[in-house]
């Protein structure tokens, strides 16, 4: 039997997806729920300060690390199998998973005095007692996401993105109100994630028959018939989730202290909603239309540069608005304390503007099924880029002269990642050619 793998998760979700209504209410929950932190952000960012932001994404980066792979990535197959045993199996192996990893980061709270020497943070250390609740909830809610897709209940799916941001957002700006302190970022958060997780439970209760399985001996044959999922994804998981937001948040509040993050985790957060918004709405067209045009032997190449024509008409605006006016855009709009942060968006941008133009195609290695060497394209990225950072940071080299450095190393990766992926579309048209002769 052919071991499940992630294009076979993707294609499952296509096919649930039986009409374009079920796709542009899943994307319209994505796009409100993006929109309605950038709409607050004026509020919230005049209330907390860089360091309050520092610890929230501190705090959200290692709870995402763990709760990525509190459940091995088998919660991503619960939409494949046909037979519904099977599925409710792999719901129960998941939550058995994420109930021991919750367990286990108990242990973290026993290593808060490490934390806090290896952070060289004070705050952070409090908020520990929390992990454990918190990863529970973020890969339960995963599960239940996935549970959604397999039923089709792509409306109330979207309601749950819309209410996670809508909650979150907005007890973040009453708990800055109320002056209740910057723990108001990260207690807000989780209330909106808890909500979310909850509604998503109750819908599943009350629209599907589906509960878990507690058969043993089918839980084994399903963990080893879907071994793919945490030998393979879960490791590519777990290294996009370490180098993008972990390793890297921890790096800069160790070498240039928490108000720098601060500084820098908005940038991040901001420069990536156009991105999320416009790129993986492209992304998710560009797939179907790929693996479509693979079977019927068409060209890719084409599909490929007339999707990178469509991209560049979003990102060269992108790029130039932010490039040549970050820093007076971010003092408008998010107030004087963040001028710092538009200047390091006018260095960041461009990394995101390659970032950006591959994005949509970046499912084209699942396509011709090279998705192996797409990892080590990113583990690559993640050895140069961060490599680059801890390198000038022990030299002694300025954060402004490092975020510049690393910005030109990713770019060059993107660059190299995109004529790949482009190489990938040529090779796939000329072995369709011969087959056609």
């Amino acid at each position: 039997m052919k071991t499940p793998s992630l294009k076979d998760y993707y294609n499952s979700i296509i096919k649930r997806a039986k009409s374009q209504k079920n796709f542009l209410s899943l994307l319209s929950g994505n796009v409100i729920s993006q929109i309605i932190p950038f709409i607050i952000a004026p509020i919230i960012t005049r209330i907390f300060t860089p360091i309050d932001f520092a610890v929230q994404a501190n705090f959200i980066a290692l709870i995402m690390l763990i709760s990525s792979v509190a459940a091995l990535r088998y919660e991503v197959a619960i939409v494949l199998p046909r037979n519904h045993r099977k599925a409710r199996a792999i719901a129960s192996l998941s939550f058995i998973l994420i109930i021991i990893f919750s367990l286990l980061s108990n242990v973290l709270f026993f290593l808060k005095d490490f934390i806090t020497q290896v952070y060289n943070d004070q705050v952070l250390p409090q908020y520990i007692w929390l992990v454990s609740i918190a990863v529970l909830v973020v890969a339960s809610y995963n599960t239940f996401h996935n549970i959604c897709l397999r039923y089709g209940l792509f409306r109330h799916l979207s309601y749950s993105k819309i209410a996670q941001s809508t909650v979150g957002q907005l007890l973040i700006a009453a708990w800055g109100y109320w002056q209740w302190g910057g723990n108001g970022l990260i207690y807000g958060w989780f209330l909106g994630q808890l909500l979310s997780m909850v509604y998503l439970y109750v819908i599943i209760k009350q629209k599907t028959d589906f509960k878990p399985l507690w058969n043993f001996k089918l839980i084994r044959k399903v963990a080893h018939e879907y071994k793919k999922f945490p030998l393979v994804n879960s490791v590519h998981t777990v290294a996009d989730t370490f180098s993008q937001q972990f390793f890297l948040f921890w790096l800069i509040t160790y070498f240039f202290g928490a108000e720098t993050l601060g500084l820098f985790s908005i940038v991040i957060k901001y420069l990536r909603i156009p991105i999320q918004l416009i790129g993986n709405a492209l992304s998710q067209v560009f797939y179907k239309d790929a693996a479509q045009t693979y079977q019927d032997k068409n060209s890719l190449q084409k599909l490929f540069l007339k999707n990178l024509k469509t991209t560049l008409l979003f990102a060269l605006p992108f790029l130039l608005i932010i490039g040549l006016g970050g820093r007076v855009l971010f003092t408008f709009y998010l107030g004087d304390q963040w001028s710092q942060a538009g200047v390091y968006a006018q260095y960041y941008v461009l990394s995101m503007f390659f970032y950006f133009l591959i994005l949509p195609v970046n499912s084209l290695p699942l396509v011709v099924d090279k998705q192996e060497l797409d990892f080590v394209f990113a583990v690559i990225n993640y050895v140069l880029s961060l490599g680059t950072i801890i390198i000038m940071a022990v030299v002694g080299y300025s954060f402004a002269k490092i975020l510049i450095a690393y910005t030109i190393v990713q770019s060059v990766v993107y660059i190299c990642t995109g004529i790949w992926y482009f190489y990938l579309a040529y090779k796939a048209d000329k072995s369709n050619m011969k087959i056609n002769n």
